[in-house]
């Protein structure tokens, strides 16, 4: 291998491990969200003949992520066939957009977005309290300091036939991002209110066992910088080829191969 050769491959192999380099440092895998380690302390039902709401929400921080997982503690002791729930990534909004009235919960200055949604057969639910992840879900994009949550219901038809869905609640609130995290269902008026393990009346409601995992995303300015790395790399390996590059008096035939 020629010396200019040897430059050549040493600036690729340095281009590839600046990108690796750099985009393994840029994706963290996180837990933004966790009560479902926690001990289970009851269960909170969808009501029963009307279309309800359970939901609990997760902070993104400040920074952008990718969700890898959402797992939910559900149960179910009764459906008919047909019967279903959703389980839905809603948010988007801005935390700046996003205040907290007493007695009203959280106000918003904008609509909730439903980002992503997957709908299953309540009958796919255990009697028994049960871990279930929802696929679905999984690479959608978190805008960093923005309101998002997960709301579980079932659908009109499923409430009329009187199907149930339990979602389990925990009272220790020490998990990743619990603290910070609200929740909404028939017991808050709808409401989202503060995760409190014994919450006061109208100022908070039950904690939701849940857990959100997720992978940081690559900053704009991420990859901004690569091709700047590749191109110095290029152009060192360049300078340096030139200058190993054999030196030619003029009028001197050049040997070709």
């Amino acid at each position: 291998m020629t010396a200019s050769s040897k430059v050549r491959a040493w600036a690729v192999s340095g281009c590839a491990a600046i990108g690796l380099i750099t985009l393994s440092a840029s994706a963290r895998a996180e837990v933004l969200f966790d009560s479902l380690s926690s001990q289970n302390s009851g269960v909170v039902r969808d009501s029963f003949f009307e279309t309800s709401e359970l939901a609990a929400s997760f902070n993104a921080g400040a920074f952008a992520f990718r969700l890898t997982d959402v797992a939910l503690l559900l149960n179910s002791t009764f459906s008919l066939p047909g019967d279903t729930f959703t389980v839905s990534l809603v948010g988007g909004v801005p935390l700046a957009d996003v205040t907290f009235e007493d007695g009203l919960g959280l106000v918003f200055g904008a609509p909730l977005s439903v980002l992503g949604s997957e709908t299953l057969p309540i009958s796919d639910l255990s009697g028994a309290l049960t871990v279930e992840h929802f696929t679905q879900l999984e690479n959608i994009t978190l805008q960093p300091e923005a309101f998002y949550a997960i709301s579980v219901n079932v659908s009109s038809q499923s409430a009329e036939d009187g199907a149930t869905l339990g979602w389990g609640t925990t009272d220790d609130d020490s998990g990743p991002g619990v603290i910070d995290g609200y929740n909404a269902s028939y017991l808050t008026d709808n409401g989202f209110f503060p995760n409190k393990p014994t919450p006061p009346p109208n100022n908070g409601g039950p904690i939701f066992q849940m857990e959100v995992s997720a992978v940081t995303t690559p900053e704009p300015s991420t990859w901004a910088m690569m091709p700047l790395g590749f191109a110095g790399l290029g152009f060192t390996g360049y300078r340096a080829s030139r200058k190993t590059a054999p030196a030619h008096k003029t009028g001197e035939p050049v040997e070709r191969g």
